[in-house]
């Protein structure tokens, strides 16, 4: 998961860098005076810096996007590979001759519960109207 971070933020800051020097926004590099030296820059140059951020968050989040389909599709596998193992273990464990076995002393030779004396006293169930 860390490598992909990595990979995500070097990828954005890539894009971010393509995007500042293609639009003139680092004046270092270009030679294009900024909105220092001519004011009517200042809004095209704002709306520029705007755009070029929105777009740099944009292909930051795709990049995060296919890193995490990469990782559930490995992990998806992993998921429903353990999933199988632990039903198949599951089944043969219910289906073994001792599971069978006992189930079936359970069901055949197991005690019933009697009925108690106190059952059969009057006052034993207030709502006993008597009629039996």
């Amino acid at each position: 998961m860390r490598a992909t971070s990595y990979i995500v933020v070097f990828i954005g800051g890539i894009v971010l860098c393509y995007l500042l020097f293609s639009l003139g926004m680092i004046d270092r590099v270009d030679g294009i005076p900024g909105t220092q030296e001519e004011p009517l820059l200042s809004l095209p140059t704002y709306l520029s810096f705007l755009n070029v951020m929105l777009t740099a968050v944009t292909a930051v989040l795709g990049a995060l996007a296919i890193g995490i389909g990469v990782i559930a599709a490995y992990t998806f596998r992993e998921m429903r590979s353990d999933a199988q193992r632990a039903v198949e273990e599951k089944v043969a464990d219910m289906l073994s001759e001792d599971s069978i076995n006992s189930r079936i002393n359970a069901i055949a030779f197991g005690q019933r519960q009697m009925p108690t004396a106190a059952e059969l006293e009057e006052g034993f169930d207030p709502e006993d109207d008597g009629n039996r």
